[in-house]
């Protein structure tokens, strides 16, 4: 369990209304606070744990805590039932207005598939979104994101690097997904042979629609996918019920992240 009292929260510039609300909040509950200047970073205690999310501009501290092996906490929307609009359903869709943000200790997704009560997943109440394995499709999808991400997490022109590499590898017709797209993820996976992306979270959805993924290793979905693109003939087709259970013990609804249920759970 992770001391509350040795841990920091910065709030970036920029926020919106409704998430520095809930981050003044949470500080509100830890009591230790930096807002704006991630140059206060450098001077916490070497016992201080901070807590920070997807900024680029911090991409200089995650690489040198990482590379000092620092204690840190990293939050980002959550993978299921998330703040704003996914292919699968909203938080606000069953009563929970801010959805749910994931949460993880000295990691940018989840780490690790654990034995956890199935509880938490249940609460989420997308065992109707759950569909079986595809094992027939033919084409290929690769999943762009947001240019955010590209500048913290890899470089930017990852997308069409992999699809030269996976053009290697098999003769599917590729198609390249943008964030932007107005088609329900779902629906272009209906036929898809698998989905290939980085981090983002298409690959989970993905996973829960059935489809196969090839992912980074950076991906809470490596654990029912592969990360070498050279096997992308070779999908593999896992049981899914543990993977699930632990996702829903890695994100919190906002009241869990004040109420001290996160603080219980974080690890």
């Amino acid at each position: 369990m992770i001391d509350i009292k040795k841990t920091v929260l910065f709030i970036p510039p920029g926020l919106k209304k409704f998430k520095l609300d809930l981050f003044e909040r949470i500080g509100g509950k830890i009591g230790k606070v930096i807002r704006y200047d991630p140059t206060q970073l450098d001077k916490l205690a070497p016992d201080t744990i901070p807590i920070v999310g997807c900024m680029p501009f911090l991409r200089p501290w995650y690489e040198k805590w990482i590379k000092n092996k620092r204690d840190f906490i990293y939050w980002d929307r959550g993978y299921l039932r998330r703040v704003f609009a996914t292919w699968l359903p909203k938080g606000s869709d069953m009563g929970i207005p801010g959805g749910y943000y994931r949460w993880h200790l000295n990691a940018f997704q989840m780490k690790s598939v654990d034995d956890v009560p199935d509880d938490r997943w249940k609460s989420l109440k997308l065992n109707g979104s759950l569909k079986p394995w595809n094992k027939s499709g033919s084409h290929i999808i690769v999943a762009d994101t947001l240019p955010d991400y590209w500048n913290l997490f890899c470089d930017k022109n990852w997308c069409q690097n992999t699809i030269n590499e996976l053009k290697k590898h098999t003769d599917r017709k590729i198609i390249l997904r943008s964030k932007e797209s107005k088609v329900p993820l779902h629906e272009e996976l209906k036929n898809a042979h698998c989905l290939v992306t980085h981090g983002s979270v298409a690959a989970v959805e993905a996973v829960v629609f059935g489809c196969p993924v090839f992912v980074d290793d950076i991906s809470a979905a490596k654990f029912m996918g592969q990360t070498d693109f050279s096997k992308v003939e070779s999908p593999i087709y896992p049981e899914r019920d543990k993977w699930l259970h632990s996702l829903a013990y890695c994100q919190f609804n906002e009241t869990e992240l004040v109420d001290g249920t996160l603080w219980r759970m974080l690890k």
